[in-house]
This record gives C-alpha cells, sequence and structure tokens, in this order.
C-alpha cells in the first residue's frame, strides 16, 4: 500500500506556491501529496488556458498563471490546496466530476469540525460569461452565506492529476490545523494507501526557485494566452 504524504505548510508566496505543485506533479519519482498553503501576500493565479488581458489588476499583485484549468483567482487569507495522485491511489482518476465531488464533500464535513456549516447551493446560479473563480459557479461548489466558499480544478498528466483549489474563508493556525486533519481523516476513505503527515523536505523549495527563475517569473509564461 502506497503512502500518500500530507501537508500543512507555512505561508509563501505565490510563486513558490504554484512551483512547488508543479514540482510534486512532475517529478519523476512520483509521490502522492495533499498539501493545505497560505500565501504571503495578495496574488492573482489565472488558468492555463485564460487569457492574460481578462483579468482587471487595479491593485498591481503579482499574477502566476496555473498548469491548472479554470479562472482567475486572488489568493490573499484564503486557504488553498493541492491534491495530488496517480491512478495507484485514486480510483476517480479519469472522472473529473467525481473528483470535484468527493473532494468537496469532504471538505464540507472537515469544515463542520471549525463551525462552519456550508450552504447547498447548485448549478442553476451558473454565470459562464465572468472571468473570475469565485463568480464562476459549477456543480457541486460550496457555498457559504450565499457566496461560494470552495472551487478547485484539475490538469491530468498521463496517470496523475493534479487538483488546486481554495477555500475563501480566513482561518487562524488553530483552525486550519483542525480543518486539515479532519479533511486527511475524511479523504482518506477514498484514498488507496497511509497519510502520512510530514513536513517539506528542502529539496522541494530549492527545485521551487529554479522553476520560478525560469518560468513563473517569466513574461512569457505569465503572457502565454
Amino acid at each position: 500500500m502506497n503512502n500518500i504524504y500530507a501537508v500543512i505548510d507555512i505561508a509563501r508566496d505565490c510563486q513558490t506556491n504554484i512551483a512547488l505543485d508543479e514540482v510534486f506533479f512532475t517529478e519523476k519519482e512520483f509521490k502522492p501529496i495533499l498539501r493545505f498553503y497560505t500565501w504571503t501576500k495578495p496574488a492573482y493565479t489565472i488558468g492555463y488556458f485564460q487569457k492574460y488581458s481578462e483579468l482587471e489588476n487595479k491593485n498591481n499583485y503579482d499574477i502566476v498563471r496555473r498548469l491548472t484549468g479554470g479562472l482567475s483567482v486572488l489568493h490573499n487569507t484564503d486557504l488553498s490546496y493541492s491534491f495530488i495522485v496517480s491512478d495507484k491511489e485514486w480510483d476517480y482518476i479519469y472522472n473529473q466530476e467525481e473528483t470535484y465531488k468527493i473532494i468537496h464533500e469532504q471538505m464540507k464535513k472537515a469544515l463542520l469540525s471549525i463551525g462552519i456549516n456550508c450552504d447547498a447551493k447548485q448549478s442553476e446560479n451558473l454565470s459562464p460569461n465572468n472571468f473570475s473563480c469565485v463568480n464562476t459557479f459549477y456543480k457541486d461548489d460550496v457555498f457559504f452565506k450565499g457566496k461560494k466558499l470552495i472551487g478547485s480544478c484539475q490538469r491530468r498528466r498521463g496517470k496523475i492529476l493534479l487538483v488546486e483549489g481554495s477555500i475563501h474563508l480566513k482561518m487562524s493556525n488553530e483552525q486550519i490545523n483542525i480543518f486539515a486533519k479532519n479533511f486527511f481523516n475524511n479523504i482518506s476513505f477514498f484514498l488507496k494507501g497511509n497519510i502520512i503527515e510530514t513536513n517539506l523536505d528542502k529539496r522541494y523549495i530549492t527545485e521551487a526557485n529554479i522553476l520560478i527563475k525560469n518560468k513563473y517569473n517569466n513574461e512569457k509564461w505569465i503572457k502565454l494566452f
């Protein structure tokens, strides 16, 4: 049975957070990982295929193009996550909708542990012409007090899946720990492997820094479309 590594990470800048996800997603000796992370300062991520010109960046925040699809997300006080698994750990590797549904359902349950009872709001409020993730609604999104609380986007490479998403809720460090540990416990039912909580090895930061220099700080990548 495989080990699936679970990390409650420290706050990092946008380039580092997104570069780390690529490091885990593409490394030759693949290791499945679930990571929660926060942000040192406000920044936008935009979906891989999204047009750079669609984003209105009035505050001149950093902009980073993700590997995953979807629309722009303003990161600030949100808790974000990556879910990176292969077909060996995840039976739904080719089922985007089921993956989305399961992850969000287990997050809704974990939010109850910190007193957040999410709304049951469905896809009839779909807004296809928005360029922002939080203003564009899909089936199985998670809502709280009428606003979109959790959304996510995906990218598959062969038999490996990357899911990135954000929980648009400001949590204390204590709340993050309680929520994350409950989520790890909840999602373990669907994973074929043992979840092991750990910290990031420094070599991943080194690899991420190389990607930042060559890619994520490069205008050619940021303005790809």
